[in-house]
């Protein structure tokens, strides 16, 4: 079996707008025993120093970026990114198409290709990137945009205002829901999130794989 056919026949992606709840309901998950990758994280592996990822992101935005222990500075490269457009694109460009072959090896070390079963992918730009036909289905995290607010200024020390501009560069977790398989509301305490969980999942057992259609 091929990546894609694994990711598309058995991968459900989880997505929402920042602070919506996806890493709750990833951890959530993992607890349960489900293969939960996380594309933030594979996302840094991708340009650890020595890696084609790394060279072709010090190239690009010049060794400024980098720490004084010579890894890229997750905190400086944001900020880069959050102010101009076109340094955000190009820096997806050369982390995503090499995402890929991460969660490839990440599968492989699950045994996901030789037994397949249900996998989930944690990811903010699944839309944005026209990736929700690579996945079987798309779940999308959601909470009202107050408390989206409200949890990026507890979350990351920022004012109201900042958390506002982030939200806005952001596409609307609306705009996600309307095209969602399956919408997860995480307004709730962690026992009552638990059971919506519960209800997400018991939707896919009725199919020997998960794809609809």
């Amino acid at each position: 079996m091929h990546f894609n056919e694994l990711s598309q026949k058995w991968g459900i992606a989880i997505t929402g707008g920042i602070a919506s709840g996806k890493s709750t309901i990833a951890e959530s998950l993992r607890q349960r025993a489900f293969v939960v990758i996380d594309a933030d994280q594979a996302s840094r592996l991708v340009v650890l120093p020595g890696t084609e990822g790394f060279k072709e992101v010090v190239t690009y935005f010049g060794r400024d970026i980098l720490t004084p222990s010579g890894e890229m500075d997750r905190v400086k490269m944001r900020d880069i990114v959050f102010k101009s457009p076109e340094k955000r694109i190009a820096l997806e460009q050369i982390i995503h198409h090499r995402l890929a072959a991460v969660s490839e090896e990440l599968l492989q070390r699950e045994n996901l290709f030789q037994k397949p079963r249900i996998w989930f992918y944690e990811a903010s730009l699944i839309y944005e990137r026209r990736r929700a036909g690579d996945f079987s289905q798309v779940w999308v995290a959601y909470c009202p945009r107050e408390t989206q607010i409200e949890r990026v200024m507890a979350r990351d020390h920022i004012s109201r205002e900042a958390a506002e501009k982030i939200l806005e560069a952001q596409m609307p977790t609306e705009e996600k829901v309307k095209q969602a398989n399956y919408v997860i509301h995480t307004d709730c305490d962690r026992k009552e999130l638990e059971l919506r969980i519960d209800r997400a999942l018991e939707s896919l057992t009725s199919a020997p794989h998960v794809r609809k259609g």
